[in-house]
């Protein structure tokens, strides 16, 4: 006998990027309009502007929390039209724009009624999701995305039964899927069996933006929520609704720490790419005692390797800072995440909710993640100590080297100042009184070479008594 569910339905709960870490005014503005494209692909362009500038109101917004479609009950939903039973609800979160889409379907593939029941084999899950994915684009979260399958079992049937159910689920909405090594754990919320299921990609190419694309694109996190049958269907609605904003913070503060994670992966490569360009400067710098030695050192040399590292250096501070900040957003979410499952347990007493607890305290989830970027700091923070040491090196040698220039400089005109002063003395003694049985001409020459040769002796002697008092 086939199996069959009453009032099969499907969410997703979609996160994007509102403000990132040193984003500038354009480019918030451009998160906005990717948001409104989301809630509103359907329309014309000018249409989609006046509903950007609609969502734009908030962007100063300190609330942690902003319904971009108003406050009253009839404006916060965007109903998909009257002939689907589907709505858009759009959140401004903080940093984050949150999206809740909602389809149900007012009629089965059969033209009959919803709450009516369907065999689970004709993928009732899959036509819905299709509608969504439609809406969207195909557009995906740039954080993270959710989706939540849930309808009523027609029939008690036994725990294996119902994983066996939800297994037919799963393969009506995911392409890629492998039971076993999506499976996280199933628990038990508001007297419904409750499945959760993530495929984390592990061999995704590229870096940076590149990579999260990509990995975004293939990844999926996913519920399937199956009611008994002794439940009816506007109580598994209610029990639904109910719970609706908990999870919206829930996985949004879920995909913060993985998409934090992945981005400091992006992060340590360009550490780690940092570091291996100033290996040349490090082996200069080993060079210089030598050098010193040697008098072999040119200043004008040092000070093109000072500018180098000292570019190196801001860009290893930037990027060390972008590290520890996604340490501590993964810090931050992974709290707010536990506060708000044990806020969801308060709430439904008697559930069952471990299994969400494993993406908070098993060593494969969150916890290695935090452990990995502590690891990468320890790493990697000596390199900017390394670099500030090795400017602060550079740059003494550099004052050195320009003293002693200075000193050299000082020393040279004080000899031929002097020097210059005597012959000019001796010239002016001399040339005092012409004798008469001199011709003036020839005489002047005279004089000139020998207050010249009385100008060299006074500077050398200047130059051995300077020499034997710096001794």
């Amino acid at each position: 006998m086939a199996d069959t569910i009453i009032y099969p339905s499907i969410d997703l709960f979609l996160y994007d990027i509102r403000e990132g870490l040193g984003e500038d005014e354009q480019k918030i503005i451009r998160n906005c309009l990717d948001f409104a494209r989301k809630v509103y692909g359907g329309i014309d362009a000018t249409s989609l502007q006046e509903k950007h500038r609609e969502f734009l109101k908030y962007k100063d917004s300190r609330a942690d929390v902003v319904e971009l479609l108003g406050k009253a009950r009839t404006r916060n939903f965007k109903e998909f039209s009257t002939a689907l039973d589907g709505y858009y609800y759009p959140l401004q979160l903080d940093d984050t724009y949150g999206l809740q889409v909602n389809f149900s379907g007012k009629l089965d593939a059969n033209g009959k009624p919803n709450d009516t029941a369907q065999d689970i084999d004709s993928e009732p899950f899959n036509k819905l999701k299709q509608e969504i994915t439609n809406r969207l684009s195909q557009q995906t979260g740039t954080i993270g995305q959710t989706w939540l399958l849930w309808g009523k079992l027609t029939s008690t049937k036994t725990n294996a039964e119902i994983e066996d159910i939800a297994k037919k689920c799963y393969t009506q909405v995911v392409s890629n899927y492998t039971w076993q090594r999506d499976f996280i754990g199933k628990g038990k919320l508001a007297e419904g069996t409750i499945f959760e299921l993530w495929y984390c990609p592990q061999n995704v190419a590229g870096e940076g933006k590149e990579f999260w694309d990509k990995f975004r694109e293939s990844s999926h996190h996913l519920l399937i929520w199956l009611f008994p049958e002794h439940i009816t269907p506007d109580e598994m609605r209610e029990k639904v609704r109910n719970i609706y904003y908990d999870f919206m913070r829930l996985w949004q503060y879920r995909h913060k720490v993985v998409w934090s994670y992945y981005q400091s992966r992006y992060q340590k490569h360009i550490l780690k790419r940092e570091y291996v360009e100033i290996q040349p400067s490090i082996r200069q710098t080993t060079e210089l005692p030598r050098r010193l030695q040697t008098n072999s050192l040119k200043l004008n040399q040092l000070q093109n390797t000072l500018t180098t590292n000292l570019i190196n250096l801001s860009d290893y501070s930037v990027a060390l800072n972008y590290l520890e900040n996604q340490s501590r957003t993964i810090e931050l979410n992974l709290t707010n995440y536990r506060y708000r499952l044990a806020d969801i347990e308060a709430k439904y007493p008697g559930s069952d909710l471990e299994f969400l607890k494993k993406f908070s305290k098993d060593e494969v989830y969150a916890p290695k993640y935090q452990s990995q970027i502590k690891a990468d700091l320890a790493n990697l923070s000596p390199g900017l100590t390394m670099l500030q040491n090795l400017n602060s090196t550079i740059q003494g040698i550099i004052d050195l080297e320009q003293t002693k220039s200075d000193r050299t400089l000082n020393t040279t005109i004080a000899i031929a100042g002097i020097g210059l002063a005597t012959s000019q003395i001796a010239s002016a003694v001399i040339l005092a009184e012409i004798p008469k049985n001199k011709n003036p001409l020839a005489y002047q020459i005279e004089v000139f070479s020998l207050s010249l040769a009385i100008g060299l002796i006074f500077a050398v002697l200047t130059y051995i008594v300077l020499r034997i008092f710096r001794r």
